[in-house]
């Protein structure tokens, strides 16, 4: 957290030479220009310069441009949705990156909706619903800015077992977990990370195996818990040659190249698709655990 303490150095000492300016001033000097230019759209501006206290997660101009063109032309025709999604980004009262705890989850200036913190890599990584911290606890006179790479999105998201459901590619994997009984459990508070195999990964199997498992509920559950991991594990949090203890009880292996994310020897096609209670990543290969794979060489 060196980056956050030194950041926090530089707001005291420019705070006691009276440099402070409201959030809208300080997002400026950041270059947080096209946030000022969306909120300025949305009748927020004013608000965010004279209200608060309020702790604001500021993408930066590349994550914005990062966005399809065709989202930010609706957001942009859209006032209100446009008003939600950076309401999405404010948190009311002043909140430091040193108060921020591991699957923390704050209420949003947008009704109903919270915002998941997690911190890895002994805090060397914060991040807000899987978009990493990178310039953290930035004073402003009404509040407090923390710059994030990644613009944060209210989608219609649900918990995980309802993410899973809505996905067309899914279906044989909501299959599975209906038959094995752990719908119900993916729906409760969690938190969970799933790496979910598309209905592909499931056709890639040995002929006949998906029969066997669903004729097997202890096998099957062997296997899907295998998939999960009780944290949230944003893609962000992530290091190269780290192992992840799933529920089923083994590790998986997490390899990260240029070539993209692998779990064991599943690429990761899909990353981030966050839920209420976590955080699903969709994978090309389902992943089989040690007690399955033995268990059919016997």
């Amino acid at each position: 957290m060196r980056f956050i303490h030194l950041a926090a150095f530089v707001c005291v000492v420019a705070s006691a030479w009276g440099q402070q300016d409201n959030i809208v001033q300080l997002a400026k000097k950041l270059g947080a220009n096209t946030l000022l230019q969306l909120a300025t759209e949305a009748g927020l501006a004013d608000t965010l310069a004279n209200k608060g206290p309020f702790t604001v997660f500021g993408p930066t101009d590349e994550a914005f441009s990062k966005l399809p063109k065709d989202v930010l032309r609706i957001l942009q025709r859209n006032k209100q949705l446009l008003a939600d999604v950076l309401k999405y980004h404010v948190v009311s009262g002043t909140t430091y990156s040193s108060q921020l705890t591991n699957e923390l989850l704050a209420p949003s200036l947008l009704e109903n909706e919270k915002i998941r913190f997690n911190i890895y890599q002994n805090g060397k990584v914060i991040t807000a619903e899987g978009s990493p911290v990178i310039m953290a606890d930035q004073n402003a006179t009404n509040g407090v800015i923390h710059v994030v790479n990644r613009v944060l999105f209210p989608i219609p998201r649900g918990n995980v077992a309802e993410v899973v459901s809505r996905q067309p590619d899914l279906k044989t994997l909501l299959t599975a977990v209906t038959a094995a009984g752990l719908a119900q459990t993916l729906s409760g508070a969690g938190p969970f990370t799933v790496f979910a195999p598309t209905d592909e990964a499931f056709k890639k199997l040995p002929p006949g195996t998906l029969d066997k498992l669903l004729a097997n509920k202890t096998a099957l559950t062997d296997v899907l818990t295998y998939h999960v991991i009780a944290a949230t594990e944003f893609s962000a949090g992530l290091a190269n040659g780290e192992t992840a203890p799933t529920v089923e009880g083994k590790n998986v292996e997490i390899k990260i190249s240029d070539a993209g994310v692998m779990v064991n020897n599943a690429r990761v096609l899909r990353a981030d698709e966050a839920c209420t209670n976590g955080v699903v990543h969709v994978i090309d290969s389902v992943l089989l655990p040690p007690s399955y794979t033995d268990a059919n060489r016997t």
